[in-house]
């Protein structure tokens, strides 16, 4: 296990790709124990049999359909109607576009490729500065991945067995709390820096922008409706949802076409083609995890050093904020669900309210350097250095970490909306 261990460090370390840094650790393991290794191939296949992660390419092409079929555009139109002309709306704006569009895409990085690129537009138009709407657009992408839809959230429950729609239902609360908290941040800054912008210009009354935006509003509708009224699984729900998409965007706004539709087809292979890779190489590592009995000594280990859960969960949540610095958070969520999630719901905590406190842990490291990567896109979507994009997002981490730390003192923030849709 120690070999396995220092394999897989070695192999990140000297750049080689997570997926098969993680192939690597297992395959040392079953070398050197003398373990079957038809094993290794046995648990791959069937990891990725797993018709829940089915979802994932889904949700992946149903995003990258409404940021070309113009619903992205239409969201945020609506978003920036309802806000209206309150002192610092293009940001707050942002925050609501973003919450609007986590409920259909399910990615970070998703929406700040889209909804974050318009945002910042047309926050420079009205000259906004860079400081402040870098760190409002940036943080605000960081409820795509709680708001159900969520690919993470996919990714855990198909690892530790959990309800899948349990998990979304149980990141609402968080992720509404979470925007709440980044618009208070926001006017905060805003009138403390004294900022000066160009007055709003005429744009869409309420109703013309929710009439425009109609069809694109839906789309979560659709998801969510078919999803929790029983009539689909989430990975039915995720199906649905991107033909929904294409019709809307192909057919009712006509704003795409059949190499726009190529394109999107390849970009989606690529990225989910990522994910999978990597969750199917984690399987034989859950494997070597769970023969050498590392999440029950793990558990074992937590129980017997915190008095509690509220201190337990605050080192590991401790623990999870340092690993989302320097690891992607799919690749650490595919790497300690086996040992952390299971230690930890070992220990009597609720499975939901783990997998979303994970999930939104390690989210935080979108925003934080060296890997973040919400960093490094808001970078090239901008034009703006690294270092100003890091200092600019800087103070929007606080309501992030401050909603992190209510979720720990409040479960019910987490566990209240499943307990209420499911009970008897």
């Amino acid at each position: 296990m120690i070999a396995a261990t220092v394999v897989l460090l070695l192999a990140l370390v000297i750049g080689v790709p997570v997926a098969f840094a993680i192939g690597l650790s297992a395959l040392s393991y079953f070398l050197l124990s003398g373990a079957n290794l038809l094993v290794l191939p046995q648990q791959f296949i069937g990891q990725l049999s797993n018709l829940s992660l089915i979802s994932v390419p889904f949700f992946v092409l149903a995003g990258e359909l409404m940021n070309r079929g113009g619903v992205t555009r239409r969201i945020f139109a609506f978003a920036e109607a309802v806000v209206g002309r309150v002192p610092g709306n293009l940001g707050h704006t942002n925050v609501v576009a973003a919450m609007i569009f986590a409920g259909m895409s399910g990615s970070a990085v998703a929406d700040l490729a889209s909804v974050g690129k318009i945002g910042l537009k047309s926050m420079r138009d009205a000259s906004y500065p860079d400081n402040l709407s870098l760190g409002v657009i940036i943080s605000a992408s960081t409820i795509g991945p709680i708001i159900p839809p969520s690919i993470n959230m996919v990714i855990f429950g198909s690892i530790a067995n959990v309800p899948i729609g349990l998990l979304f239902l149980g990141g609402v609360l968080p992720g509404i709390l979470t925007g709440s908290m980044i618009m208070l941040m926001f006017a905060l800054l805003f009138w403390r820096r004294k900022v000066k912008v160009l007055e709003p210009q005429a744009r869409q009354g309420l109703w013309p922008a929710f009439r425009e935006a109609f069809w694109s509003l839906m789309t979560p509708v659709v998801l969510l409706g078919a999803m929790f009224t029983g009539i689909a699984t989430p990975t039915e729900a995720a199906i649905v949802a991107t033909l929904y998409t294409l019709v809307v965007a192909g057919l009712i706004y006509r704003e795409l076409t059949w190499a726009t539709i190529f394109e999107v087809l390849l970009s989606t292979a690529i990225v989910s083609g990522a994910i999978l890779v990597i969750i199917g190489f984690a399987a034989p590592l859950g494997y070597v995890i769970a023969r050498e009995q590392v999440a029950v000594g793990l558990s074992t280990l937590l129980v017997g050093s915190f008095k509690g859960h509220v201190l337990l969960l605050f080192a590991v949540v401790a623990l999870l904020l340092v690993v989302g610095c320097f690891m992607e958070v799919v690749a650490a969520l595919i790497l300690l669900t086996p040992v952390l999630g299971a230690a930890l719901i070992a220990t009597g905590l609720d499975p939901v309210f783990v997998g979303v406190l994970m999930v939104y842990t390690l989210g935080i490291g979108l925003v934080t350097p060296p890997v973040g990567m919400c960093l490094y896109v808001g970078s090239q979507i901008s034009g703006v250095r690294l270092e100003k994009v890091v200092a600019a997002t800087a103070p929007f981490i606080v309501p992030l970490v401050v909603t992190m730390v209510l979720m720990i003192l409040f479960p019910s923030l987490i566990t209240w909306l499943p307990t209420a849709v499911y009970a008897k």
